[in-house]
């Protein structure tokens, strides 16, 4: 594998799409005044006048998961973890395909799936990779994963929703850029 694709061109790549997911997402927010994204969703931005270039945002974060899952896969040979990441890279990449003015239902399963396939992956990374099977892999895997959960389950109970939205994915974007540094340095 990485004779086909450097892992340094890897990491940079998890990195690239992690940051045209938040350009695209800062941009659009600043864009469209109507959208207050304490209360609203990220995908409601699909909604706006620019709308369209949330599949932009979505392909970036799915970006960043295949491209976790291919680093995984040549550094450690984490067949599962690559997996896992491999589908929720391209449900992500659904979820700003099939916008919620196309079918709600679609856009939340895809991006409900994604997360949950993310979320197992970050629970299993320490225990299935070595070079993450230190008490900073446990923390920072486990932290991520536990704080994107929290997030989710506490949206419009303690937090707004859109708040709650935002820390989850930011959670899960922090996990891939350590994941991708982590790997980078071996």
């Amino acid at each position: 594998m990485n004779k086909i694709i450097p892992l340094r061109v890897l990491a940079a790549a998890t990195s690239l799409g992690v940051a045209v997911f938040l350009l695209v997402v800062f941009v659009l927010q600043a864009a469209q005044p109507d959208y207050d994204p304490r209360a609203q969703f990220m995908s409601e931005l699909a909604l706006g006048a620019w709308g369209a270039w949330m599949l932009l945002a979505f392909a970036g974060l799915s970006l960043a998961a295949a491209a976790t899952a291919l680093n995984l896969y040549a550094r450690a040979g984490a067949r599962l973890l690559s997996a896992l990441l491999a589908f929720a890279a391209v449900l992500f990449l659904a979820t700003g395909v099939v916008t919620l003015a196309d079918s709600a239902l679609a856009h939340l399963v895809f991006i409900a799936c994604a997360f949950i396939a993310s979320g197992t992956a970050m629970y299993l990374l320490p225990r299935a990779v070595a070079v993450f099977a230190g008490i900073e892999g446990y923390v920072v895997s486990w932290g991520c994963g536990l704080v994107m959960c929290g997030a989710v389950a506490q949206g419009d109970r303690f937090i707004q929703p859109g708040i709650a939205q935002r820390v989850a994915a930011c959670a899960l974007l922090c996990w891939f850029l350590y994941v991708a540094r982590q790997l980078a340095r071996r």
